[in-house]
């Protein structure tokens, strides 16, 4: 038997066209299980009704929020106003609101904005640079998470008071600098550790120091993380009752929006009472348009390991 290579004979191909060329043949697949039409007809059945139900309470304080004393106790909720709108009720909730809703959306800007440049900085030292106790001093950081917080409404209360800033915005401001300060520390830490290190590296062998590293390489990565925890803060603090209570109690006029909604809200008729929750409720509606925009994008995880 000799060795060597033998040859195959490989048919030539030939092109068809005209009408006796193959058609591609359309092969439907019947998705089964999650992907099926039932599945997803029932899935779609939910969601509109999980969102109508989150959207009722919404729709009927729309509703009322035009109606006058009449149509509000005369006609059923669902009814649009019958003797005319009433928009003239959305003018008194805001020439009420306007002062108190001015100075909350400012304080809580300021802290929200410190806050989270503060605690990144922070988490950018711990996570970047070694130093002697670093482990030791980042546990203690974090140690108060471990606390709830109405343990800590007590002694914080005391604090102020020795400070002798009950009654002025400086002790509703330094516990909101000193407790968000915590959980935003941690989370940005962890955010930061998977960013490349080649990137700092790069920049250090440019001659960046600390404060360049910060400013030109890690604020920008962390700017949607931010901006996500940041919103968290923002909406929190705006809602806060308890704390703003405690420090205004003598004053509520001079404070917060929310004790001082609450004191006056049943001074005024009902559609004047559903237009001031309407008009308390616009800066939550503006961050949570932002913050949605974060998510859908998915931009908050781009530093994340998935």
């Amino acid at each position: 038997m000799k060795e060597g290579i033998q040859e195959i004979a490989v048919p030539e191909t030939t092109t068809v066209t005209g009408s006796n060329a193959p058609q591609p043949v359309k092969v439907h697949v019947r998705k089964r299980g999650i992907d099926g039409i039932p599945a997803q007809s029932i899935l779609v059945l939910l969601l509109v009704i999980l969102l109508l139900l989150t959207t009722l309470p919404l729709i009927i304080t729309l509703i009322m929020s035009v109606k006058n004393d009449y149509d509000i106790m005369v006609y059923s909720i669902w009814t649009l106003p019958q003797t005319g709108w009433a928009f003239g009720n959305y003018a008194e909730a805001y020439k009420v609101l306007s002062t108190p809703l001015l100075y909350t959306l400012l304080m809580d800007l300021f802290v929200t904005v410190t806050v989270m440049l503060m605690s990144c900085y922070i988490a950018f030292l711990f996570q970047w640079f070694n130093f002697k106790g670093k482990k030791l001093l980042f546990a203690l950081f974090i140690l108060p998470m471990l606390v709830p917080n109405v343990v800590l409404l007590s002694p914080t209360y005391v604090v102020v008071r020795n400070l002798n800033l009950v009654g002025s915005y400086f002790g509703v401001i330094l516990p909101y600098l000193a407790g968000n300060q915590i959980a935003s520390v941690f989370m940005l830490r962890v955010f930061m550790g998977q960013h490349p290190k080649s990137l700092y590296e790069a920049a250090q062998l440019d001659g960046a120091n600390k404060f360049n590293l910060f400013l030109h390489v890690c604020l920008p990565l962390a700017y949607p993380i931010m901006m996500i925890q940041g919103i968290g803060i923002f909406a929190a603090i705006y809602n806060d009752y308890l704390w703003p209570q405690l420090l205004f109690a003598n004053n509520i006029e001079e404070g917060t929006l929310m004790p001082y909604l609450k004191s006056i809200i049943y001074n005024f008729n009902q559609g004047v009472q559903y237009a001031m929750y309407l008009v308390a409720g616009i800066p939550l509606i503006i961050s949570t348009i932002i913050s949605i925009k974060f998510f859908v994008s998915g931009d908050f995880a781009s530093g994340l390991k998935m």
